[in-house]
């Protein structure tokens, strides 16, 4: 028997276990017969890390080449299991852990012999979400299933106003919060949870948070009175250790100095920190890749070349960093609101703002991270506050959703930029 694991993909949330199940039978009808069939095998399925506890469901996804898709469901509780499977090769197993919010994926592929019994050992961890959105002015989280605003849920702190500024993920599923004006970062199991806050963070209004899943690291920028600058630091998830990644040992290599206002963070399956930093005029404008260790001496790996009026998040999505560039209406507007597709060396690729009929006003935070369409919060000055998705440069899959106010489907954003 030949064992390898496979990297999991983001998958859409399995809201509806039967698309993804659909879309896995879809595949193996179009797969060449490899041959090795011909009979049964046994798996035991076994979990190499707990699940939360606020899991949902289960299901489990058995698919290859001239075989069937199997989908098993499970109690909330399982930790084991085992199946009767065709033997063959490439026989992928996935399972799908859902809480109310995010998506836990495990996936590992093996080849069975007849009468073979063998264990496959799944490690899920964070893979898709639904849309969950800060609403700064609106002061709350929304969570909806896709881009009709299906199964709207909102999150409210009762004990303090939250000002969310921006969304990412730990390994487990939970939700980290960026409460600009108030406690930093807060964590929520999901979008029923309760809000606890990360202690002793050492900058306030923070305007970024980037989540380092394999590593187990949360990185962030914020303001830092005492010396009234910008700083890029990250917290230890597993100590609660929070250090800072000094960026004054790159000026040398910035054209002109240290970023003022960095907006945008991400971070690659590298460990690579990318921050879009946004200035007052058009040359100082960038996205900078960093190696982030030793975080006394990180390293600038590279830096953009690409002409930007305000870029204000960046995303790493498989090869590509993409990155949102509304402008700065004040200081440097933008002829074009636009994302722009860069390489992992920051090389300009092309740029897309929309179709003619319906462009960007203002595209600002990357939501939904960790799915794979691309959707962004549009926001044009106090106007126009809608959700955008799209599948890639083309355009294709355009949707919108939600307009400006505070109600159900409404969105009221930072409204910090007017075209």
């Amino acid at each position: 028997m030949r064992t390898h694991m496979r990297k999991i993909s983001p998958a859409r949330l399995a809201a509806a276990l039967l698309l993804a199940a659909a879309s896995l039978a879809f595949m193996g009808c179009y797969m060449p017969q490899l041959g090795g069939g011909g009979g049964t095998a046994r798996a035991s399925i076994g979990l190499t890390r707990q699940l939360p506890g606020n899991v949902a469901s289960i299901a489990l996804i058995v698919s290859g080449p001239g075989m069937g898709t199997m989908t098993n469901t499970y109690t909330v509780g399982t930790t084991t299991a085992t199946l009767s499977v065709p033997s063959g090769v490439s026989r992928t197993f996935t399972l799908m852990a859902n809480t109310p919010s995010v998506s836990l994926i495990g996936t590992a592929t093996v080849d069975l012999t007849p009468g073979e019994t063998t264990t496959v050992n799944l490690s899920p961890v964070a893979g898709a979400s639904q849309i969950i959105i800060p609403d700064y002015n609106n002061y709350q989280v929304e969570q909806i299933s896709d881009m009709s605003g299906t199964g709207w849920k909102t999150f409210t702190d009762p004990l303090n106003l939250l000002y969310p500024y921006d969304i990412d993920f730990d390994d487990q599923g939970r939700i980290y919060i960026d409460d600009y004006n108030n406690r930093g970062i807060v964590r929520i199991s999901d979008i029923t949870g309760t809000a606890t806050q990360l202690a002793n963070l050492a900058t306030t209004q923070i305007t970024s948070i980037a989540m380092d899943r394999p590593r187990g690291l949360l990185y962030y920028t914020g303001y830092v009175s005492v010396d009234e600058s910008y700083e890029l630091r990250r917290v230890i998830l597993s100590s609660g250790t929070d250090e800072k990644i000094d960026l004054s040992s790159l000026s040398i290599h910035l054209t002109p100095s240290l970023p003022s206002s960095p907006l945008g963070i991400a971070v690659d399956s590298d460990g690579m920190v990318y921050l879009a930093t946004s200035y007052y005029s058009t040359p100082q404008s960038a996205v900078l890749k960093i190696n982030p260790e030793p975080p006394a001496t990180p390293t600038l790996v590279n830096q953009s070349s690409t002409t930007f009026y305000g870029p204000n998040d960046v995303l790493v999505k498989d090869s590509y960093v993409y990155v949102s560039d509304p402008g700065d209406s004040y200081n440097n507007p933008n002829p074009t609101p636009k994302i722009v597709r860069l390489t992992k060396s920051l090389d300009f690729v092309d740029s897309f703002s929309g179709p003619a009929s319906d462009p960007f006003r203002g595209p600002e935070r990357f939501v939904a991270i960790l799915n794979k369409p691309i959707t962004v919060i549009d926001e044009g000055g106090t106007t126009v506050d809608r959700l955008v998705s799209f599948s890639d440069m083309t355009g294709a899959g355009w949707t919108t959703f939600g307009s400006t106010g505070s109600g159900q489907d409404q969105f009221q954003f930072y409204n910090a930029y007017a075209y």
